[in-house]
């Protein structure tokens, strides 16, 4: 009897102090440890969904975006995305790309296959977000030359980068992006 009563003891101390454990770490897990809500989730979301519409966006673009020497709805939707200091950067480098539409016709388009976050500093509003997917360039057909939805389209090209952001305003904004992977370090030899 007296050891029966020994283990309810013990085991009645194992439930308060289990009890006493619980409330300490969910006074001390910001108040709702049984929350779904979690900001650092959330925010990995918004960043690889920011970095995703980036690729798709200023990968995508054709002679159908042309108005007379420019893309200006292209350099539009491409710049609502970056940071002031891309935006000078993407300036300098887009005449290159109109020029390729112009002049040969070029289309480009652009299949996101995943996202994942590299790194994610709240505090300081940074992220890094690798990015893999496809490009693919078409051409006019040189049999139909003079019907535009006659196309050949090149083998689609692998492609692996990393996206970094910067929050400005509450809001994610791409401020720079760079090969990663087998095609930076070939890049790199030559």
């Amino acid at each position: 009897m007296i050891l029966r009563r020994g283990i309810l003891v013990v085991l009645a101390a194992l439930i308060v102090l289990s009890c006493a454990a619980l409330g300490y770490q969910a006074v001390h897990r910001g108040g709702a440890p049984w929350s779904t809500d979690n900001p650092t989730q959330d925010a990995r979301d918004v960043v690889m969904g920011q970095a995703r519409t980036f690729m798709s966006t200023v990968n995508t673009y054709g002679p159908d975006l042309v108005e007379g020497q420019t893309m200006p709805t292209y350099r539009a939707d491409v710049e609502k995305l970056v940071t002031a200091k891309f935006k000078a950067d993407f300036e300098q480098n887009v005449p290159y790309a109109e020029a390729t539409v112009i002049q040969s016709g070029l289309a480009r388009t652009t299949k996101v296959d995943a996202t994942g976050v590299g790194d994610l500093d709240l505090d300081r509003g940074r992220a890094t977000v690798l990015v893999a997917g496809d490009l693919t360039n078409s051409f006019p057909d040189p049999k139909a030359p003079k019907d535009p939805s006659k196309r050949t389209s090149a083998d689609a090209q692998p492609y692996r980068v990393e996206v970094t952001l910067v929050r400005q305003g509450g809001v994610w904004k791409v401020d720079d992006f760079t090969p990663v992977g087998a095609e930076a370090q070939q890049e790199a030899q030559q």
